[in-house]
This record gives structure tokens, sequence and C-alpha cells, in this order.
């Protein structure tokens, strides 16, 4: 069974790009997916979900591990929940209220909040607890923070990625 099986072509378009290729993630290739009928809310959450599965899964490739299995999906159409949303000048999708309060990077999750649950969780088991961010000097004893970062920086330069 092929992915467009189950995903449009549009979504599956996204997943590789945000997965392998995010430097062609551009604000004019997401506008122009919105005018193709995507969902705003729902890109946010394939950002999401890609983010979170491609850390687990680059980890378990790189360590030689064999993958977990994907979890088994939920029957039944999405709950449709989701706080208050504006526009923000930092981000190109739609934010919680308020928006442009923090960073570009913890504000774009904002509009799912259990995408943003789970990559919060994941960024404090693989990177730095959120309440922590604030703390130059944080550690957790094998690098330190500076380290991490320059690590952090040397990466999205080979990637090609903004950030």
């Amino acid at each position: 069974m092929a992915a467009t099986d189950i995903l449009s072509e549009m979504v599956v378009d996204a997943v590789y790009r945000i997965a392998r290729h995010a430097s062609s993630l551009t604000d004019s290739w997401y506008e122009t997916q919105l005018e193709l009928g995507i969902d705003p809310l729902a890109y946010v959450e394939v950002v999401g979900v890609v983010a979170a599965v491609a850390a687990v899964d680059g980890f378990f490739r790189a360590a030689g591990l064999e993958r977990p299995p994907l979890p088994t999906p939920v029957a039944g159409a999405p709950h449709g929940r989701h706080p208050q949303v504006e526009p923000a000048t930092l981000n190109w999708v739609p934010v919680a209220i308020p928006a442009d309060r923090t960073a570009a990077v913890v504000q774009g999750l904002s509009a799912v909040p259990a995408e943003w649950d789970n990559v919060s969780r994941l960024a404090a088991a693989q990177y730095i607890p959120v309440d922590e961010m604030g703390e130059l000097g944080w550690s957790r004893g094998t690098l330190s923070r500076s380290e991490m970062e320059l690590v952090a920086a040397r990466l999205s330069a080979a990637r090609e990625c903004f950030y």
C-alpha cells in the first residue's frame, strides 16, 4: 500500500519536506499549500507528528537499534478542539493567542496543544526542558548548554536549516 493510498499527495510531500528536506519549506510553499486546500491547523499537526517521529526514528537509526512500531491508529474523526488562534508575524502558521510573545519556534505548535506537549516531552528528554530554556548555564552533566548549542548550530548549518 502506497502512502498516497492513505494520505493526499500534498500531505505526503509535506511529510517528506519536514522530515528530510526542511530547507525547501518556505513561506511561499506554505501559502501554496493553503491555496490547494490544506487546513492550517492540520498542517501544524502534521509538523508536530513528523517532528516527533523523525526525532525518535533518527535516534534509533543512528544507534543501530530496531525501530519501535508505530502506535495503532485510533478510529473516529478528529476532535477539532483547539485554543483561539491568530496570525503571527514570527510564524507562517496560526498560533494560540497571544501571538508573538514568545520565540517563533516555541509558539509554532501552540495552535495544536497535544503536539506541543508531545514535542516538549521529547525536547526535555533529548535537549533541554522548556522551563530551563532561559538558563544559559544549564547542564545535564554530559554536554554543557553552550556545547549543545554549538552541535545544534553546526547540524542546522549542515542541513541548511534557518534555525
